[in-house]
């Protein structure tokens, strides 16, 4: 744990050492801020609206943009310079790598969704707010950002090039993110079947103010078979 915890911490620093933290930082909430703003100017009614939208389907695409230039460099760049074959000679286990560079992308993105928090707050002091849709819209958020940083981490693990590591991570995501349209296009078996694993799909409900267990348990299972298949990526440079 304290190994997991000092590879966590360092890659915090690094982030905010560069200038990849605060372009993304400025990015997303600039895009979701000019947005609010321009909803907020509009009917009250409109605005609750566009408060669903952005957590449904706004900011999940933003996420899906920027997460996985988050994750690039996090094992990728570690292969490149070398400095991946020096971390594995010290007493630290696979999973540790991964679990602490994955914590501090978590840590990195949650922070940026709170900040956003702000959003419904001014909303809140001029009309009734269903705080309900709120709650389980960044439950969908936290859990489709999750989600999205641990398949980036996954494609990092693959290539020691943090642009091809990008590239994957974000093709990963966009066929998590779209294979719920091929439903209408195939049999109904199968369209279900690609309707459980859509990460659209599973998001849905988060933005209507529904938190469904069983979408829960989606994000959950993507994420840790994600982060499995990192470490496996590991045990195997190592093995090598």
């Amino acid at each position: 744990m304290r190994n997991m915890l000092t590879i966590a911490g360092k890659e915090i620093r690094s982030y905010f050492t560069s200038p990849l933290a605060y372009v993304v930082i400025v990015f997303f909430c600039g895009v979701t801020g000019l947005i609010f703003t321009l909803g907020f100017l509009a009917q009250p009614r409109v605005q609750a609206e566009m408060l669903r939208l952005m957590l449904g389907n706004t900011m999940p695409i933003l996420l899906a943009m920027v997460t996985p230039i988050l994750t690039m460099g996090l094992l990728a760049q570690e292969k490149a310079s070398g400095t991946m074959e020096l971390l594995m000679t010290r007493p630290v286990r696979d999973w540790e790598i991964v679990a602490g560079k994955y914590l501090a992308a978590v840590a990195l993105v949650l922070g940026i969704l709170a900040i956003t928090l702000e959003f419904p707050v001014i909303l809140a002091l001029g009309s009734d707010l269903d705080w309900g849709m709120v709650l389980s819209g960044y439950i969908g958020l936290a859990l489709a950002a999750m989600a999205f940083l641990a398949l980036g981490v996954m494609a990092s693990s693959f290539t020691s090039n943090q642009i091809a590591a990008a590239v994957a991570g974000i093709f990963v995501i966009l066929f998590f993110w779209i294979i719920g349209w091929l439903a209408q296009s195939v049999s109904r078996e199968l369209g279900d079947v690609l309707k459980h694993i859509s990460i659209l799909e599973n998001l849905q409900d988060f933005g209507k103010g529904i938190v469904d267990t069983k979408a829960i348990v989606f994000f959950v299972t993507l994420i840790g078979y994600a982060l499995f298949t990192s470490v496996r990526s590991l045990e195997n440079r190592r093995a090598v």
